[in-house]
């Protein structure tokens, strides 16, 4: 019986509490005898100025309320102004704290508003009608702002019946562009990712994987079974080499190149297998191969004869004499890696598995594990001196001001995409991505 007596009282304390907890014109006109305190001050102390994404809530925010000393800690009465309709606001919790009142709010802005803002009123012993009229004495007052970010924007969209799905993009300068996958021909830009135009195929079966650029004009593209097709037109044509061998025997086999030039070409891919040809594909030297299960994902060319390599369960190699040796770097990481870029020949980053990055100052004797912020693998790392971005495969975007020493996530994932199977960064405020068989892009200076 005891214990039935004690939780009608507590009922009955929550339900006076939360009666002085509805904002907006209709709260309740219940009024705290609360003469004895004073309101000295109201100030954010966290969450204001924050990112919004469209239907979610924001991070908690907490109000610090400076009282004048007293016992008295019943909840402080309140009454939010907002902008259009900006979503729900709801108090959370009031506890005293000395003689402060420290109040937890959440708030989900109405996403239909660039910036949404509220005005967040707090009085001790006020009506209704006096916080509406601004007449109460014991009121203070402070506003709050969001952001929102729009989501990745599609700007093609190539499902056209049958099998489509895009697999490379890459842009040859600042306004042409060139996009290539399986059953999807190739779909070209030549406004800088605005628009994209659908054209002829690499070839009959219509199925290539990767584009590889070695100045403006030549390109080459793997197509099934790890046969090449070139262009010397910026792709407007293709061509396959009747003398083209493999470097690596099975479809898909290999997981990147680097053209040096037409003849001297670069390839990585499975089971640790390192290709080098110098006269254009005809044969092809796989004497400095690692003999390991694990795949090597990507590689790029830092400078005179050095490359760099990576790939699964934390490979990374180095060559220093034009692919004739490599040699693993050392790194204790167990993550997959997918990514490396080499800002100059000496300080690179290699992005993998669940937002793994690190960083080397030194052209890869030593390396460093970055904080991100990202839950999904990095597929796409670019700097622009200082200012650098990575993206994820989950959609994510973070900025580095601080040549990559820390990073700021500027969106999070599945907000627009949430399955990229390529990213390329354009320039330093656009990015563009491939899902399934649309081209996706984000604008990061947008609000």
């Amino acid at each position: 019986m005891l214990t039935i007596k004690k939780y009608t009282l507590l009922s009955a304390a929550i339900v006076l509490f939360f009666s002085c907890k509805k904002g907006g014109p209709n709260q309740s006109d219940t009024t705290i005898n609360s003469k004895s305190r004073e309101i000295k001050g109201i100030e954010i102390i966290k969450g204001n100025n924050q990112l919004a994404y469209k239907n979610q809530v924001l991070d908690t925010i907490v109000f610090k309320v400076k009282l004048n000393t007293t016992t008295d800690e019943s909840p402080l009465q309140y009454y939010t102004k907002m902008s259009g309709n900006s979503g729900s606001f709801n108090v959370l919790s009031q506890v005293k704290s000395g003689d402060d009142m420290i109040i937890k709010v959440f708030w989900q802005p109405n996403s239909t508003e660039v910036n949404p803002t509220i005005k967040f009123y707090v009085g001790a012993g006020c009506t209704n009608e006096q916080f509406i009229q601004g007449t109460c004495k014991t009121m203070d007052s402070v506003s709050l702002s969001a952001k929102f970010r729009q989501p990745w924007r599609s700007v093609y969209y190539g499902n056209q019946g049958g099998y489509n799905v895009l697999q490379d993009i890459q842009f040859i300068d600042e306004m042409n562009g060139i996009v290539v996958g399986e059953g999807s021909g190739t779909i070209r830009t030549n406004d800088g990712g605005k628009t994209w135009i659908k054209g002829e195929p690499v070839r009959n079966d219509n199925s290539a994987y990767l584009i590889s650029f070695t100045g403006k004009d030549t390109a080459m593209v793997s197509i099934v079974n790890n046969y090449a097709s070139f262009t010397n037109d910026r792709g407007k044509t293709f061509a396959q080499p009747s003398s083209w061998t493999p470097p690596f025997v099975g479809h898909q086999s290999s997981s990147a190149y680097y053209l040096q030039s037409r003849d001297v070409i670069y390839s990585v891919g499975w089971q640790g297998g390192i290709a080098k040809t110098t006269n254009g594909g005809k044969t092809w030297d796989k004497t400095a191969s690692f003999n390991i299960l694990n795949s090597l994902t990507d590689l790029t060319h830092v400078g005179n004869d050095t490359l760099f390599t990576c790939g699964s369960v934390g490979f990374i190699a180095r060559t220093t004499d034009a692919g004739k040796t490599w040699k693993q770097q050392p790194i204790q990481l167990n993550n997959n890696l997918n990514k490396v870029y080499f800002v100059n020949n000496k300080l690179g980053y290699i992005g993998g598995q669940y937002g793994t990055l690190i960083r080397t100052n030194d052209a890869g004797e030593h390396w460093d594990k970055i904080s991100t912020g990202m839950s999904f693998s990095i597929i796409a790392i670019r700097f622009f001196k200082n200012h650098g971005l990575i993206v994820s495969s989950g959609g994510e975007i973070a900025e580095s001001k601080d040549n990559g020493l820390s990073w700021t996530l500027l969106l999070k994932s599945n907000y627009g995409a949430g399955d990229l199977r390529r990213a390329i960064i354009k320039d330093e405020t656009n990015v563009f991505g491939l899902q399934q068989s649309s081209i996706l892009t984000y604008d990061i200076t947008q609000p």
